[in-house]
Formats: C-alpha cells, sequence, structure tokens
C-alpha cells in the first residue's frame, strides 16, 4: 500500500509538473509575441532618431521644460519662459501637466536624458495597450494565440500609428495607449479574491496617466467607457450579485488616482474659460473634413486621398479585422452552442462601432452637440474609439469560435472542422495582412514637415527657453480675463526667460518712471501669476501683462512675479497630496498583506509547519 501511495503521488507530481511546464511555456510564448508587436511597432521611435510630426518634439521640449522645472523648484511647475511667448506662460496648468511631469522626472532620474524618457514611456505605453488587451482576452477565457488578435487590431490600426508618427499628438496617444491597461486591471480587481500589489500599480498608473494628459481624451474617453461598462452590464443580462465593497474599493481607488491630477485638472477646468483657447474652437462643433467620409475611412490599402497635404495621416478603421468580426458572427452566433452572453456583447460591439463610425461620416451631426463635446475639434479623432470596438469585436468572435469547436457542442449545432480551420486561417490571414500594412504605415510614409519637423529629435533641444521650430501654439493660453490696456510706446518691462527658475522670479529691476502703463512679457493672468512691486491693471499685445508703478516715481523696483496663493491653487494641492497619500497607502496594505501570505505559504510548506 505504501509503495502504491508512493506511485500515485509520483504520478501527481509529475501531472503539477507538466503543468507547470506548458503555463510556463505559454506565458513564455505571449510574452515572445507580444514583444515583437512592441518592437513592430515602436521601431521607428526606437530604431530612427527621427522628428515625425510636428506635435511630437513639441512635447518632447514640452517634457524636457517641465522636468528642468522640477528639479529647480522641487514641485511640478505650471510654466513655461521662452523667448516668443514670454516668461509665465501658463501651458502646463492646461495641458498634460501630469504627463510631462511624469516623463520630465524620468528624465531628472536618469541624470538629464530627455530622449531616452520619451522613448521609453512611449514604448512602455504600447506594450501596456497590447499587453493589457491580450490580459482582457484572457480574462474573459479567449485561449492560446486567439487573445492576441483583439490586440493586433489596436496596436496595427492606421490611427493609432498615425497618432504616434504622423500626428505626432504624444499626449493624446499615452491617454488612448492608456485606456486597455485601465479597463483590464479595473475587471481584474473587481473579481479577485485578494488585491495584491502589480494590478493595482497598473490601475492606478493608468488612471493618473489617462486622466492627466489630454483634456479632449479625458472627456470622450471616460463617456466612451461609461456607456461601454453600461453596455457590457445589460449585455452580461443584468447581474444582480454584483461585488458591491469591491467595486466601492476600485472606485476609491479611481477617485485617489484621479486626485493625483488635482494640482492642474482643478485649475483647467476652473480657468478654462479665461484664456484664448475656449474661443479657439468654433461653437458650431468639430471641423468635419474629407478624411470623415467612407472611401477614406473603409479603404483596405490605407490610401491617403489626393487633396491630403499631410502625406502620412491615416485614419482608415481596421477594416480586416472588423470584416473578420463581422463574418464571424454572422456564422457563429447565431447557434446554440454559443453562449447568449457572448453573442450579446458581440451585438454591443457591433452596434458601438456602427454610432461611432456614424458620428464620424454624419457632419450635420456636430451642429447639435453641446459644449464641451463640441471641441473634439474633427471627427475622426473618434477612430480611437472605433479600433478598441473593434478588438472588442474580434475578442467576442474568438469566444464564439472556441464555444461552437467544444467537443461537447450539440451533435447537430457543432461547427464543421472545415468552418473553424476557415475562420482560424481567416484571421491568422488578416493578422498578417493587417501587420504588414502597420509596417508599411510605420516606415514608408514622410512624416516630416518640410522647413518644420526635425530629422533628428535632438535638435529640438536647443535650450529651454528657446522654443523648437516646429512649436505653433497661437498664445492659446494666454489671459483673457482682463482689460485690454493701450500702452504707449517705448514702455516695456522685459523678463529675461533664462532669469525664471521654478515658479517665482524675484529681482531689482529698472522700470520705466511715472504711472502710466508699461508692457511686460509675463503671459500667465491674474488667477495663476501674481506680480508684486508694480500694479497689474490689464493685458496688452498677444494677452501679455500690462502694469504700472504704484506711485509716481523713478528708478528700480522690487519686482516678483510667482504662482498665485488662490483658494483655488492652494486646494488643489492640497487634494493632490492626499491623492498620493492615499495611493501610497494603497500600495502598503496590499504589499504588506502579499508578503504576510508568503510567510503563511512558507510556514506552511516547512517540515515543521506541515507536522503542526
Amino acid at each position: 500500500m505504501r509503495a502504491y501511495a508512493r506511485k500515485e503521488r509520483s504520478y501527481a507530481a509529475s501531472a503539477v509538473r507538466v503543468g507547470f511546464d506548458l503555463s510556463s511555456l505559454r506565458r513564455r510564448l505571449d510574452l515572445l509575441i507580444g514583444a515583437c508587436a512592441v518592437l513592430l511597432v515602436a521601431g521607428p521611435l526606437l530604431f530612427t532618431s527621427s522628428g515625425f510630426g510636428l506635435d511630437f518634439t513639441n512635447h518632447l521640449w514640452l517634457s524636457w521644460v517641465e522636468g528642468t522645472e522640477l528639479a529647480h523648484a522641487g514641485h511640478p511647475s505650471y510654466f513655461l519662459n521662452a523667448r516668443g511667448i514670454g516668461v509665465f506662460y501658463p501651458w502646463f496648468a492646461f495641458y498634460g501637466g501630469t504627463l510631462y511631469t511624469i516623463t520630465g522626472g524620468i528624465s531628472d532620474l536618469l541624470g538629464g536624458h530627455p530622449i531616452a524618457a520619451y522613448v521609453g514611456v512611449t514604448t512602455l505605453a504600447i506594450a501596456a495597450s497590447y499587453g493589457a488587451v491580450v490580459w482582457l482576452g484572457r480574462q474573459f477565457g479567449v485561449r492560446g494565440l486567439l487573445a492576441h488578435a483583439p490586440a493586433l487590431a489596436v496596436v496595427t490600426s492606421a490611427y493609432y500609428i498615425t497618432n504616434l508618427y504622423g500626428r505626432g499628438a504624444w499626449t493624446e496617444f499615452m491617454a488612448v495607449a492608456a485606456i486597455a491597461p485601465l479597463l483590464a486591471s479595473a475587471v481584474h480587481l473587481a473579481r479577485a479574491r485578494v488585491w495584491r500589489p502589480s494590478p493595482v500599480l497598473v490601475f492606478v498608473a493608468s488612471a493618473v496617466v489617462f486622466t492627466g494628459s489630454h483634456n479632449i481624451t479625458l472627456l470622450w474617453g471616460t463617456t466612451v467607457i461609461a456607456l461601454a461598462l453600461l453596455l457590457s452590464w445589460l449585455a452580461l443580462g443584468l447581474p444582480r450579485t454584483l461585488p458591491v465593497r469591491r467595486l466601492a474599493m476600485l472606485a476609491g481607488l479611481a477617485l485617489a488616482s484621479v486626485a493625483v491630477n488635482a494640482w492642474y485638472l482643478i485649475p483647467d477646468i476652473a480657468y478654462a474659460k479665461d484664456v484664448v483657447a475656449h474661443l479657439e474652437v468654433a461653437q458650431s462643433g468639430a471641423l468635419a473634413t474629407f478624411f470623415d467620409t467612407p472611401a477614406v475611412l473603409f479603404d483596405p490599402l490605407r490610401s491617403v486621398p489626393a487633396r491630403s497635404t499631410t502625406p502620412a495621416l491615416f485614419v482608415q478603421v481596421p477594416v480586416w479585422f472588423l470584416a473578420w468580426g463581422l463574418l464571424a458572427g454572422a456564422m457563429l452566433m447565431w447557434r446554440r452552442s454559443a453562449d447568449r452572453r457572448v453573442r450579446r456583447l458581440w451585438l454591443s460591439a457591433a452596434s458601438a462601432i456602427a454610432v461611432l463610425l456614424a458620428m464620424i461620416m454624419i457632419k450635420p451631426f456636430w451642429a447639435h452637440v453641446p459644449y464641451p463635446f463640441d471641441e473634439i475639434q474633427f471627427p475622426y479623432r473618434l477612430g480611437s474609439y472605433v479600433y478598441y470596438a473593434v478588438g472588442a469585436l474580434v475578442l467576442t468572435g474568438a469566444l464564439a469560435l472556441q464555444q461552437v469547436a467544444r467537443p461537447d457542442a450539440g451533435r447537430h449545432d457543432r461547427v464543421s472542422a472545415r468552418t473553424v480551420a476557415m475562420l482560424r486561417w481567416g484571421l491568422a490571414g488578416v493578422c498578417a495582412v493587417s501587420v504588414g500594412l502597420c509596417v508599411w504605415q510605420a516606415w514608408v510614409p514622410n512624416t516630416l514637415f518640410h522647413g518644420h519637423s526635425y530629422s533628428n529629435r535632438a535638435g529640438a533641444l536647443a535650450s529651454v527657453n528657446q522654443l523648437p521650430r516646429s512649436w505653433y501654439d497661437p498664445f492659446s493660453y494666454a489671459d483673457l480675463q482682463g482689460p485690454h490696456v493701450a500702452v504707449p510706446p517705448g514702455r516695456q518691462l522685459i523678463i529675461p526667460p533664462g532669469s525664471v527658475h521654478g515658479d517665482r522670479y524675484e529681482a531689482w529691476l529698472q522700470v520705466p518712471a511715472g504711472t502710466a502703463p508699461i508692457q511686460t512679457n509675463v503671459a500667465g493672468g491674474s488667477y495663476l501669476v501674481h506680480i508684486s512691486g508694480v500694479e497689474l491693471i490689464g493685458r496688452g499685445v498677444g494677452g501679455l501683462a500690462v502694469v504700472r508703478r504704484q506711485a509716481d516715481s523713478a528708478g528700480p523696483v522690487h519686482l516678483v512675479v510667482e504662482v498665485a496663493h488662490t483658494t483655488t491653487i492652494e486646494l488643489s494641492w492640497l487634494i493632490s497630496l492626499l491623492g498620493c497619500a492615499s495611493v501610497l497607502a494603497t500600495f502598503a496594505w496590499t504589499g504588506i498583506r502579499q508578503l504576510r501570505r508568503r510567510r503563511r505559504r512558507a510556514t506552511a510548506a516547512s517540515p515543521s509547519g506541515a507536522h503542526a
């Protein structure tokens, strides 16, 4: 009997080892495929020095500037100080403050290597969006290589590559890329029995980047995510047994993550109507173009319209994956062996794609879109959510393909092996074609704007006080609130941009005598910038501050310019500090619990523990 028991234990141990080896092999294969996909998309970023679309080097320069200001002040700054835009220009109070701070901070930690930090976080974002879609598919039950098809539908899509290289819309790209890991980690945390630090880190990092990068994506992305969650809940049959406690914890963690960005989100919202950007988008809505047509959106070979002046701007939907998802649904979803919940999820994804494409193509729709949704600028920007919806369609098609091919499916309902093979090989072909188109789009079309882009991105980093030649911002965040004041010729007070470090400037300066108005180069409004030593009376050319002496006198003046200490600003910083503290406390709590579990397992596995 003892010999028999030993033999049984040996067989069991062998089975465990085989299972572990297979699981480990699958994980390694997933990592290998994922690494290849990331290198495929990030290749031009990693293996060339090109500056790509105009905004690519603009965002690189902005990240470098914010990192420099972070090192000087010890905290994020709201302001740019450069020739051509003046000093205390509040760019980071309205656009991408946290993302620039993170990237600039990494550059500081690397010893002042802004390009390495910029390329590193971008490559990490590509890996996160790909890996998260695979992770989401695994959580829904997609097995084997099928889980990589939805991820490829996302990262090889035309608009995904366009945002990164053709437009260089880095902040938008990063915010959209964060959606996939945000959803995948949220699903995991909502279902997990015990929270572990790594999924919490993914959720927090994704939430911080998503809410701290790009205002339009934050508005539209939040709306689309909320509608997607509602559709998913309806598709799953309105489940009543929800993990309320876990969802409440997840909501609290999301709130803490968003609070991390309060230092710039609150001023952004509070003062949005006090800057020129508020008037830059027509109230009639988005600017529809010849890109927003079926002929362009459904072009399977990603050709550029003849009228286009931007040869690297591709907005096509993932046509090949869309066709496979619709075909798979038509062939599989209506069989009894296909789960009704998968069928409803497929219908939800197909409906979302139809609605989003209709919004892009129907121009009169935008005349009725209310503020602030009408500030989307151009309808094809919704393409980011189209390729995510196509990924969801492919994911549900892969689930249905697994279900109808099961051995336990009904004899009269089981799909033939030939049909299953056709769909599998068809999906492999779709992946191959999409990868080929992605490689072509990333490497062949010229992304440089003649005379403005940099063939070598390092050229944009001449000085933190010198705008790159790719810069084209028309003073979007100049003051609009102060009254316009005429200034007599020759009365100027110019602060050298190189003398401002962090968010404060203090010096004795020669100021024109008398109480007549004086034109300065201070760009921020009184709600963000406080000036002492002279009196702020309004704004002049380009929204720059106009001041006057506090008395009819002459001689030098002790001038101090710094961030305004208003209730809004102070409250925003306080909320950010509380958000950071809450996030760190959650990490500490999950880390301590995981450490205790490991110790208990180690104790139970030891001979003394087993004997006890």
